[in-house]
């Protein structure tokens, strides 16, 4: 009888669980939403991956293909705001334009929609495309020197994962 009950204990846990799960699963999903820019970084993502596997099998012309992606891929993304930095931006999307005419940040006290803040950290991502897209041009120009393309490879993932860490949104 008590082994019964040990069953049934478990099975109601494992069934709530499996239900909390599945409510922190739409959780997730009703909190964050997927976006042109996630939909982005997804395929840049995927570019990456080709180009690792055209390097491996020293296909100089996918490398290239995959390069030239990456760089339209990576100049695209400083169209967007991040998920993460939109919360405090009740305000459109602003291209790259639009920030250059801004001129000096004295009327950004007033200005309705972004924070002096969130703006500043809107200019540090796109500091960091910047600084991605010259990561990538370095790459297509080392064609196939391996030891170079290998170097410049770590610097993408490492700048990669700290952008990523610095601008995704916390959904969970």
């Amino acid at each position: 009888m008590l082994t019964k009950t040990v069953k049934n204990t478990l099975l109601a846990l494992t069934t709530a669980g499996l239900l909390m799960a599945g409510q922190s699963a739409f959780a997730h999903t009703a909190h964050c939403k997927d976006t042109e820019l996630s939909e982005l970084m997804e395929g840049m993502k995927d570019d990456l991956k080709a180009y690792v596997g055209a390097f491996k099998s020293s296909d100089t012309s996918g490398m290239q293909g995959a390069a030239d992606q990456l760089l339209a891929a990576s100049e695209k993304a400083k169209s967007y705001t991040p998920l993460k930095l939109q919360d405090d931006m009740p305000m459109p999307q602003m291209s790259k334009e639009q920030h250059a005419n801004m001129g000096s940040m004295e009327g950004m006290a007033n200005m309705e929609g972004m924070s002096h803040a969130t703006h500043m950290e809107h200019m540090k991502y796109l500091q960091g495309m910047d600084k991605l897209k010259g990561l990538l041009t370095d790459l297509k120009a080392a064609g196939s020197d391996k030891k170079q393309v290998k170097q410049i490879l770590g610097q993408i993932k490492k700048h990669s994962k700290s952008s990523h860490e610095a601008f995704r949104k916390d959904c969970d």
